[in-house]
């Protein structure tokens, strides 16, 4: 299952569904290929590289943020990812190795 860490510096997560316990995070710097890679894998959030998650949960889905996105923190063609928040994504430590742009990928192999 692939797993992605990413560095939440400002806190651009959203609840979708409360009642599935569903959230959007975005506004990413990732390829649409990756992205569509790993839908059914693991989110992680950090506050930093160093630290452990402190939310996360199951990739559902994603999209791509519309060339007119102008709400806050929004860019255009950046990553939203739809998940739901699970337990086991808290207090995951990413490790040192393999982070590059506030971001890790970990591929199954």
């Amino acid at each position: 299952m692939p797993k992605i860490h990413l560095i939440e510096r400002i806190a651009n997560l959203k609840i979708t569904n409360k009642e599935n316990n569903e959230w959007d995070s975005y506004c990413w710097a990732i390829a649409e290929d990756t992205a569509t890679k790993l839908v059914g894998g693991q989110i992680y959030l950090h506050r930093a590289q160093d630290k452990p998650s402190h939310f996360g949960g199951t990739i559902l889905s994603y999209r791509v943020l519309p060339d007119d996105a102008n709400g806050e923190h929004e860019v255009p063609g950046r990553i939203v990812f739809n998940f739901k928040a699970t337990l086991d994504c808290k207090d995951v430590k990413a490790g040192k190795e393999g982070w590059g742009m506030e971001k890790k990928i970990v591929w199954d192999k």
